[in-house]
């Protein structure tokens, strides 16, 4: 093997140790050609050139900034007018243009196994693209990352709209169930008027309503909760169909969900009574605070 072809191989080598890596059979060899050859041990252009492997993959949707590709055009000239005075280009090029001749002598014989890839293929140019890409890539994450982030990709995470309030799933209630009825509270006993206002929306289909108050006085949880009842005409008045405790924690609009426990077949009225904690299963309508008769 003579001096060119043992540059080349070790040319080889050392782009496969810095992209690949080396295995302990393929260092020693190399240690030994660094040793007839000792100028090659720090060629700075080998690094670029393994950079420019590298680089070579990373991916980016954005095109370069036109000021960026103005200042790389510049940079390289700097860099070449530099280098190629000291005589390293012009060498990797001058060797580049030996490559044909000394490809048929080299790689015609059994003696020499096929590489996956070799560094005289690209060596022309990739002095070049080094150059140009890593100072690129320097100057795009360091220098100028105010341009390049000035419109992020939108974010795809799907947002799931938040669910209506209790107002507003009564308005749909309201203007999507054609049975849907709706009855105003009025005082229980007109001779102790309380002054709750507010009203009853059902529908019988659906099986599903809320209630709605105002002035209904703040109830002390440790004591009392109110709990809500169904008159219905197929069952009997002294039994009504529990529709479910609830307490009123401020003063002001109140909106709560009817929970009729048991299928409702004909409502005629609707009452609120005040119960121990937890509700009972029967009222003795001791304390009845509103009612909401259902006009048919």
């Amino acid at each position: 093997m003579n001096d060119l072809e043992k540059q080349e191989r070790m040319l080889d080598l050392l782009t496969e140790r810095e992209t690949d890596g080396l295995s302990e059979e393929f260092k020693r060899e190399l240690d030994r050609l660094t040793k007839e050859f000792p100028e090659w041990q720090d060629d700075e252009t080998l690094g670029l050139t393994a950079a420019a492997v590298n680089l070579s993959a990373i991916k980016t949707d954005e095109p370069m900034p036109a000021f960026l590709k103005t200042k790389i055009l510049a940079d390289s000239e700097k860099f070449f007018s530099a280098h190629e005075s000291g005589g390293k280009v012009s060498d990797f090029k001058a060797k580049a243009g030996q490559r044909s001749s000394i490809e048929n002598e080299a790689f015609s014989g059994a003696g020499r196994p096929e590489r996956k890839s070799s560094f005289w293929n690209w060596a022309g140019w990739a002095v070049a693209a080094a150059a140009c890409v890593a100072l690129a890539f320097n100057l795009w994450t360091t220098k100028a990352p105010s341009e390049l982030v000035q419109n992020p990709p939108a974010q795809q995470n799907a947002q799931v709209p938040p669910a209506p309030s209790l107002a507003g799933q009564r308005e749909q209630l309201l203007a999507s169930a054609p049975d849907a009825v709706r009855s105003s509270w009025t005082d229980f006993d007109p001779k102790q008027p309380r002054s709750i206002k507010g009203d009853v929306v059902w529908s019988n289909s659906l099986q599903k309503g809320y209630i709605r108050f105002q002035n209904l006085p703040v109830n002390d949880k440790t004591k009392e909760t109110y709990q809500l009842w169904i008159f219905d005409a197929n069952q009997n008045a002294k039994t009504p169909v529990d529709g479910g405790v609830f307490d009123v924690d401020s003063n002001g609009d109140v909106i709560v969900p009817i929970d009729a426990k048991i299928k409702v077949q004909k409502p005629t009225m609707f009452a609120v009574t005040v119960e121990k904690p937890g509700g009972v299963v029967v009222s003795e309508l001791g304390k009845v605070m509103a009612v909401a008769k259902v006009e048919t």
